[in-house]
Formats: structure tokens, C-alpha cells, sequence
């Protein structure tokens, strides 16, 4: 077969098993192939993957190769050399992070997101939490602020930024509480409030997305004592009312504190008005939406008092 053959066959192949056979046959027809070094690590075990990054390192140097004699689009579905292209960065960049290989991961985070500026792949929760991990908050403020695309990890790690970085106590809890509202469930995973599923348990597109913003985020917030306590403060709020909590000594704890703090009257009526809502049969968004904006308010209130 040629290779136009062996690459049509591979756009084509189904199963592991094809995907490898291809791959190989590709490499045997050129060793420095992109398209078949990607198909034999992809289908590899997860440790032998691990132990064979090279394979996409050399990868991704002949496939941006290709990028850089041509302009590849960003909208990657009918051009196999631009889904290549950000396959191999997704592929070599997380594997990279979770090797503890932080430095080189952010090199190819920013390559990655530089080339994803429509936001079609995962590159701004690599770019992000690469950041986070070097301790870079000055640059994700600056990367944010030229960055067109918003994310979920990456107004998290705003906040975090903002956080260590020393600004004003009101800009640090504005920004987490704009980045709950991209995804308001992320935060309760993010704490462990909600447990991960596990691994047999079926998740649909948008519960998978929520669950990998979760997943990347837990570490960086749960780090310091600080910072989950800047994190845990609106989300047990918003978590009570919206009935996002079940644990009955959590339930039975904030209610005490919000008593002590003389804010227990206010917070029954506000978590009514938004069961209320809720019978009405309002937006799930726009009851989350109202539940954020009171959490703020209290919260407000109670550090003015405090």
C-alpha cells in the first residue's frame, strides 16, 4: 500500500488493533512518520506509553514541520495534518504534566493553545494548570488578558493568581465567584464536597466536561490551606442554597455558623425565594445565576462585619 492508502485506511481503521497495524505499517514505509508514531502510541498500554514519549516528541517535531510550510486552520475536522498537529500536543502535553515534566508540558501548552485559538481542544486546561504548577501567577494574569478564548480552568486560575499574587480581597472573591459560575458544579468536586464517579459509571459530554475541569483544578486549589478556604466559603454557601449538599453534619454545621453570624434569617429566606424558583420551573441557569449573586451578597456582608 502507499502511504495517500495507509492514512486513508487509518482515518478509516475502528479498533486498537487496526489502528496499531497501520500505524506500523506506516513507519515501515517511513520511520519518521507523524501519522504512525501517533497510532502505535495511542494504542500502546498506559506505562509503556509513559515510558515512550519520544515517540511524540519526534512526532511533533515533523508534523509542526508541515504546520509551519503551510497555514493549517484551526478548525482541524477535515485536515488530518492540523488534527495531527494538536493531537500530538494534547497527547505529549498531559502526558508530560502527569510525568511531573511541568516545564517541557507548559513549552508545548503554549504552542498548543497559541495554534487552538478557537478553543476546539483542552489546550487552555494545559496552558493553565502548567502555569499554576510553576508558579507563574503574574504570567497567567498577563496570558489572560491578551487570551480571546475564556475558560473554566483558566478563570480558576485567575482567581488563584489574583490570590497569591496580593490583590484586593473583593477582586480575589469577584473572580472566584465569576469562575463558579462557568460551571458551578465544578467546585463541589474540586473540595470533595461530591465525590469522583467511578470509573465504570457513565457521564455524558457536558457531566465529563465538568468532571476534567474538576480533576485539573483539585490539586491547585487544594494546595494551601488559604486558598481552600477562599474556595470553600462561597461553595458551601451556594452549595446550601441550592440544595447541592446532602451530608446532614455539613448541612447542620453551616447552619450554626450562619446563626452565629447573624445571618441565619437571611440565608432561610434567600434559599427559599430560590426553591421557589425552582417550583416556578425557572431556568436551572438562572436560579444558579440568582444563587451566586446572593452568596456574594452575604458573604459581602459577613466580611464587612467581620
Amino acid at each position: 500500500m502507499t502511504k495517500e492508502e495507509l492514512l486513508s485506511r487509518l482515518d478509516e481503521a475502528e479498533t486498537n488493533e487496526e489502528i496499531a497495524e497501520t500505524g506500523r505499517e506506516l513507519l515501515a514505509l517511513d520511520p519518521e512518520s507523524p501519522y504512525g508514531k501517533l497510532a502505535v502510541w495511542e494504542t500502546m498500554e498506559y506505562e509503556e506509553a509513559m515510558q515512550n514519549l519520544d515517540m511524540l516528541r519526534e512526532a511533533l517535531d515533523k508534523i509542526r514541520a508541515v504546520a509551519e510550510a503551510r497555514e493549517i486552520p484551526a478548525l482541524v475536522d477535515d485536515d488530518r495534518d492540523a488534527l495531527v498537529y494538536a493531537t500530538v500536543m494534547m497527547n505529549l502535553g498531559f502526558s508530560l504534566l502527569a510525568e511531573g515534566e511541568t516545564e517541557e508540558a507548559y513549552e508545548v501548552a503554549k504552542e498548543f493553545a497559541n495554534f487552538d485559538d478557537e478553543g476546539a481542544f483542552e489546550s487552555r486546561t494545559l496552558l493553565y494548570r502548567t502555569m499554576l504548577d510553576l508558579g507563574l501567577y503574574k504570567e497567567i494574569l498577563d496570558t489572560l488578558e491578551a487570551d480571546p478564548l475564556e475558560s473554566v480552568v483558566g478563570e480558576h486560575a485567575r482567581a488563584i493568581a489574583l490570590l497569591e499574587t496580593g490583590a484586593e480581597h473583593d477582586e480575589i472573591f469577584d473572580a472566584i465567584n465569576y469562575a463558579i459560575s462557568l460551571s458551578p458544579d465544578v467546585p463541589f468536586f474540586v473540595i470533595n464536597i461530591w465525590d469522583m464517579p467511578e470509573g465504570d459509571e457513565e457521564a455524558d459530554d457536558e457531566e465529563m466536561d465538568v468532571l476534567n475541569d474538576a480533576a485539573y483544578l483539585a490539586e491547585p486549589w487544594c494546595a494551601t490551606d488559604r486558598r481552600l478556604a477562599a474556595i470553600s466559603a462561597q461553595t458551601f454557601l451556594f452549595g446550601y442554597l441550592t440544595n447541592r449538599l446532602a451530608d446532614e453534619k455539613e448541612m447542620k454545621v453551616l447552619k450554626e455558623g450562619y446563626e452565629n453570624a447573624g445571618l441565619s434569617e437571611r440565608v432561610e429566606a434567600v434559599k427559599k425565594h430560590l426553591e421557589q424558583m425552582e417550583q416556578a420551573g425557572r431556568d436551572p441557569e438562572e436560579i444558579d445565576a440568582e444563587a451566586l449573586s446572593e452568596t456574594a451578597n452575604i458573604l459581602s456582608e459577613l466580611n464587612e462585619e467581620e
